[in-house]
This record gives C-alpha cells, structure tokens and sequence, in this order.
C-alpha cells in the first residue's frame, strides 16, 4: 500500500510514503520484505525521476544507520546524474548509460506553446529560469533541449494518459490557484531537466563544476528537511473563524497561546508561529506571529512595521541558507545587530524567513513563508539546523537555541498561488540562550502579528481582503 500511496499524485502523502518506508527499511522485521520490493520498483520505473525518489527512501535510511543492500545501484533501469549522487553518498558506484541514449536537440525542433504554458500552473517556473540563465552563459541551447526532453517522455504512460495527473482527480480550479498535487506531469518534466543536464556534460562538453551545482534542483525533498514529521504541538489552542474576528479576538488568541507554551514548555519562547486558522472554498484566513525585542520606549506603527519586515524577508534581506550537497545540515546566516534593526523603533525581529538554497519539490507547502528559523547577532560562525526526532533542531556553538516543528493546518486542493500552504510552522527558542554577551538587554519585548484574509465570491481568482486583514502589536 506505501508503494502504491508514493504513486499518489499528492506531494504530502508522497513525502510520508517515502519517510514510513525508510522506517520499515530500518526495522529488522520488514526490512527484507520492503528492500526487495523497493529494488524490483525500482527495476520497474520508466522515468529519471521516480528512480530518485525511491533511491531517495534508501538514503533516508542510510542517514538513519541502514547499511543500503549491494544490489542497489544494479536494479537502477534509468540512471541520472543525480541518481549516481545519491548513490555515492550512500557508497555505491553508478556505471550505467543513459536509458535511453541521450540526443542533442535539433536545430529546426520548435518548442511547444504547451511547454511554457505548464510551467506556472503544473510546474514551478523556477526550472525554466535556472536553464533560461544557464543558457544565456553557456550559449547552448538549453531550452530547446528542455523541452525536446519533455515531448519525448509525454507518451512514456500510453495505457494512462491523464491517470496519475492532476485534473484526473480534480475539475479545473481556477486561475492563480496552485494545489498540493505533484503530478506525473511534474515527473516527466523532472526527468527532462536531469537528461538535459547530462546532454549539457556528456554531449556538449560542459564541465562538471558548472553542471553539479543543477543537479540537486530535482530532488524530491531537502536533505534538511526530509526527515520532518507532521505534528501538531499539543499546547497550541484550537483554531478557527473566531481568532480572527477582530483585534482583540487575534491578541486574545496570542495571549492563550504563549501562556499554554509556558505552561507546556517553561524553557521555551515562542519566536515565530505561521498557520491558516480558517479554510474553506471561498476563504483562507492565516495568521502569522513573530517575537521581536526594542531597545527603547519608541513608539510602534505596525503597518509601516509589517510592511518593512515583511519586504525585507521577500527580497533576502537576512541572508541565504547554505547547505552541504547531501548533509542533512543547514548553515543559517548570523546577523549584526544593526543590519537587524528597525532604524525608525530601534526593534528587532527575532525570528525571520531567510533565503533558500535548494527546495524539494514534495516540500513546497513549507516554502516561502512558513520555514522561520531565528535572527541572532552578536555571535560568531552561522547557526546549524538539522533534524532531531522529527522536528529541527537549531544550534549555535554546539549549543542548542531553537526547535522548529510544522503539521496539517488544513486540507483543500487549491490555494492562491501567491499565498503559503495550508501548514503551520512554530519556532520555539530556549529561554536562557537568545541573548548574546556584549549586547545591551532589551527593554522590552512584543509580538508582531498579522492576518491575511483571502477571499473570492465564485470560483474566481482570490483577492486579499485589505478591510479583514490587521496587524497589530502586542506588548509581553
């Protein structure tokens, strides 16, 4: 039944297939069972990409302490640039060819209209940009191959058409709406970037230094991230319409929140908390909440606050997370504290939505506003995030600071394309080590909180709700 769910054209149950398995892989008792059906699965596979997302389940378990079986690399039937990675980091070598032969494109090959209209909707236009440059500095045409990939893997089901894709589970939704579908579409279109890549190596001659850096664009989850489980912590009050009716209702809901924490968890703060709260077919209600500190008694705007904030985060204000090609391990920037500061209130967050360095495709509900991991200056190096017993665990000097955990808020096929997923995230930082030596102490602390309301009237494009959608300031 895994095996079948990791079929399913749903990018959470996909992850969770993936991450159950590496747990059967781990255990004595099924262990045998699940690696020969996996290995045969894998003998079974007709694209690129669903080689990678079962080799994925054997890392998962790798990392874990399973010791991978011999035959793995063998029962491979299509091999990749990012399969032989994978495998390596595992410790086993990949010298199949590509199935089936790689092919440069033709000079008279048009690309089809279809092809750029799916990326967007199905597909997330991110891989047509990183080729678009790509192909801007290499002066080859990775586009045109892109696409001549993708024409040849579209007939690779002919007995299933439109099964495994997402409008055949779903009439149409609308326009400037995304799902938490990832469909076979989004399979084929995987397959066709990796095989573009090897033509751009093997065929054109392009060095590996300038290639390797694509590869892990296609995998299916973050190294960082993959081992994640939902769960809702059980100190967070219910949800519903009513948080959000007015401002007081919102800071009500805040107040019962952080109480419930410190009664749950004495030892922790809470620093970021992002959610839905309300979500059905004609309104998403989220609401997110971040701590900061102020040095000071200046008054707060919290429109003009939020607004700031919230454009800093956008455009990478607080830096980009790096990332080891295969290390579970996430480095996040350290900030100066001036660089962190509110110049107009002299107010600090200390939590905040960095840059990323590579997604997973099954993960994209987390992204780009639901991963908060603390802003802290005043220290040396950068932080650590890496997983811990299914949430993260954020470190700085090999001392512990943060935990970050994320569950299902809420179910729907659709959402706006502009807004997060329908998860919650909340990032809780340890009491007594979010004050670094030779700082100043704050004078006082606060949460800034903001709702966005989005509705439509039918089943056309949501709109925000400017008159329904507050933020606010509220003092601890």
């Amino acid at each position: 039944m895994l095996v079948a769910r990791l079929r399913w054209p749903l990018a959470a149950t996909r992850w969770w297939s993936m991450q159950e398995l590496a747990a059967l892989l781990r255990s004595p008792a099924t262990q045998a069972e699940v690696s020969g059906r996996l290995l045969v699965e894998l003998t079974h596979c007709r694209l690129e990409a669903e080689v990678v997302e079962l080799l994925c389940i054997f890392w998962m378990a790798n990392k874990q302490g399973l010791v991978v079986p011999p035959g793995l690399a063998a029962a491979v039937s299509h091999p990749s640039l990012l399969a032989t990675l994978l495998l390596s980091d595992m410790g086993l070598n990949l010298r199949t060819d590509p199935t089936p032969p790689l092919q440069t494109v033709c000079k008279e090959f048009d690309v089809p209209v279809e092809f750029y209209n799916l990326h967007d909707t199905v597909v997330p236009r991110i891989y047509l940009t990183r080729l678009q440059r790509l192909e801007e500095r290499i002066k080859k045409p990775f586009i045109s191959q892109f696409s001549y990939e993708w024409s040849k893997t579209s007939m690779l089901y002919p007995e299933a058409l439109t099964q495994g894709n997402r409008d055949y589970f779903v009439r149409l939704v609308g326009s400037g709406l995304i799902d938490g579908f990832s469909s076979r579409i989004m399979l084929l279109m995987m397959t066709a970037y990796q095989r573009t890549l090897e033509v751009a190596k093997f065929l054109w001659g392009v060095p590996d230094e300038i290639i390797r850096p694509y590869v892990t664009d296609t995998l299916p989850v973050d190294p960082t991230l993959a081992f994640l489980r939902p769960s809702r912590p059980p100190w967070l009050p219910s949800l519903g319409q009513e948080i959000t009716v007015n401002s007081v209702s919102i800071e009500a809901f805040v107040e019962s929140t952080v109480r419930a924490l410190s009664t749950a968890q004495p030892d922790f703060v809470l620093l970021a908390l992002v959610t839905p709260t309300y979500v059905s077919n004609h309104e998403i209600v989220e609401l997110s909440i971040v701590r900061w500190r102020q040095w000071g008694m200046a008054p707060i705007d919290a429109d003009k606050l939020t607004a700031h904030f919230y454009h800093g985060q956008e455009y990478g204000e607080y830096g980009i997370c790096q990332a080891a090609e295969w290390s579970p391990r996430t480095c996040v920037p350290m900030s100066k504290l001036n660089d962190a500061m509110d110049a107009e209130t002299n107010a600090a967050p200390m939590a905040a939505v960095y840059g990323i360095h590579q997604v997973g495709y099954l993960q994209t509900d987390l992204y780009p506003s639901r991963l908060y991991y603390p802003l802290v200056t005043g220290l040396d190096g950068d932080l650590v995030v890496e997983p811990m017993d299914g949430v993260l665990k954020v470190s700085a000097l090999n001392r512990q600071i943060a935990t970050m955990c994320y569950w299902n808020a809420g179910w729907y096929p659709i959402y706006p394309s502009f807004a997060g997923g329908l998860c919650g995230t909340a990032l809780l930082g340890v009491s007594d080590s979010l004050q670094a030596n030779g700082e100043a102490p704050p004078d006082r602390y606060f949460y800034l909180w903001k709702v966005t309301r989005l509705k439509r009237p039918t089943y056309e494009c949501f709109q925000k709700d400017e008159s329904e959608s507050p933020c606010g300031v509220l003092w601890l």
